[in-house]
């Protein structure tokens, strides 16, 4: 009776929370808008009380656009309502002479130094400090004056077009390192016999090697024209659909019942495929995109950049990988599985490296593009399950096919994105790539477990 009687008062007081939390935060947005500008502090905190929280800032003035830094660091961008559809500017492009506003080549993220040196001085520089209400109301002061009021922040997927997702050089080499030396244990497993079966057996061959490299391309490009996110979440969604040969679908082939050996045939002949049809997959599509979008695109500068990078990243380890095979054929069997292995893990660990630097970004977005990532890798194995079948394949091979398509090289996608010379760590493209990366594991261990438990049809 006595924890009744206790228990009583508690959920009453929850339930009053609950319920006036909406009022609330509905009176403080009225209180915050009501505030006229160049109110000075005093009358603020008559109006409104003491901010939950004070952060100094130095507002840097590019035109009317507002550059906010905190420790020397760019914190946010704030552009004027005249200018918000400003071309973004990737770093390769500063080298050329243009008219745009120099905001454009600025990324929340990045140090002072780099932003001076990529923009030029900024017209004006003023101290002044952000009072936050709560986390959705804001009111900014400068010189002791009211300058602007703000409610209901959010994160946007806006936002992501403008964050730099910065990586060391040392970052970059072992991303580098990384990606080579899983390319070179897959190489390692190519064999001449593993492309046989397409001379014995080529109808499903043929169809994996469309589904992966024209079809889920095509079907990237209708989904972003359909979903319309913002440039560089596009522009990683198109950067996906590029990168085929994931380094883990022959084991998840396994374990789904699938036909292995066109898996490892198809891994073979993507991952050689991969080093002319990524850039000229990405170079296609991303140009029919550029027209419509605010985004200025590195693959239309120079096409050259992104094939040299691939070749580098693609073909040499797999070369060296095919070429130790070719000499040295017991020495690879033996260490093929626990390369394999080692791929697995490696694979987790790049994909965790590129996120260790810039967690906090990732958390803060990822609710934002989560069922993007989600509905783009189903719509990869759901196209890569009903193209077979409309061909009459056998379910093994669906299987088979199915996963090869929804298990994408994101890695190989993150280092192009992290690369300077491309697209150097445009945010939205790096959380894309980053979390694809991850739910490509989940995604396609689930359909495996799945499928293990369903009885193949033989007839089917």
């Amino acid at each position: 009776m006595t924890r009744n009687t206790t228990l009583i008062p508690f959920v009453l007081s929850l339930m009053v929370t609950v319920i006036a939390a909406p009022a609330e935060a509905e009176n403080i947005a009225k209180k915050v808008k009501s505030i006229p500008l160049g109110n000075d502090t005093l009358n603020v905190k008559m109006q409104l009380g003491v901010p939950t929280e004070k952060i100094g800032v130095s507002r840097y003035y590019y035109q009317n656009n507002q550059v906010v830094v905190v420790d020397s660091t760019i914190k946010d961008i704030r552009l004027a309502e005249s200018h918000k559809k400003i071309k973004i500017r990737l770093k390769r492009q500063l080298r050329e002479p243009h008219s745009e506003n120099p905001i454009s080549s600025l990324r929340i993220g990045m140090s002072v130094a780099e932003a001076i040196n990529r923009a030029g001085q900024p017209d004006s520089i003023v101290l002044g400090e952000d009072w936050y209400y709560t986390s959705k109301h804001r009111i900014e002061i400068s010189n002791g004056r009211v300058t602007h009021t703000e409610t209901h922040l959010k994160a946007t997927l806006e936002t992501l077009d403008w964050i730099w997702l910065n990586f060391t050089e040392g970052g970059l080499l072992f991303m580098n390192i990384t990606l080579a030396l899983i390319m070179f244990g897959i190489a390692m497993q190519i064999k001449v016999e593993h492309f046989k079966l397409l001379l014995v057996n080529p109808k499903p061959v043929i169809l994996g090697f469309a589904s992966q490299f024209l079809a889920l391309p095509f079907l990237t490009f209708i989904l972003v024209l359909a979903i319309r996110p913002t440039p560089s979440v596009a522009m990683g969604m198109l950067l996906v659909a590029a990168c085929p040969g994931g380094n883990i679908s022959n084991f998840i082939s396994s374990l789904a019942k699938g036909n292995v050996a066109l898996s490892i045939t198809l891994t073979a002949i993507a991952t050689i495929s991969a080093i002319f049809m990524t850039p000229f997959n990405f170079a296609f599509w991303g140009k029919l995109y550029s027209s419509t979008s605010n985004l200025v695109i590195p693959i239309q500068i120079d096409t050259w950049e992104m094939i040299k990078t691939v070749l580098i990243l693609l073909g040499i380890p797999v070369f060296l990988g095919m070429l130790f095979t070719y000499f040295f054929p017991k020495t690879a069997d033996r260490i093929s599985k626990p390369f394999k292995v080692f791929s697995i893990i490696a694979f987790i660990g790049f994909v965790v490296a590129a996120l260790a630097a810039n967690f906090g970004y990732f958390l803060k977005y990822i609710h934002l593009i989560a069922l993007i990532v989600i509905l783009h890798n189903a719509l990869g194995l759901a196209a890569g399950y009903l193209i077979p079948t409309l061909f009459k394949i056998n379910e093994q091979d669906r299987r088979t096919i199915s996963i090869e398509t929804g298990i994408q090289n994101s890695g190989l996608g993150l280092v192009l994105i992290f690369n300077p010379n491309l697209f150097d760590g445009l945010g939205g493209m790096a959380v894309i790539a980053a979390f694809w990366g991850i739910w490509h594991i989940i995604s396609g261990l689930g359909i495996a477990y799945y499928w293990a438990r369903k009885p193949l049809d033989t007839n089917a």
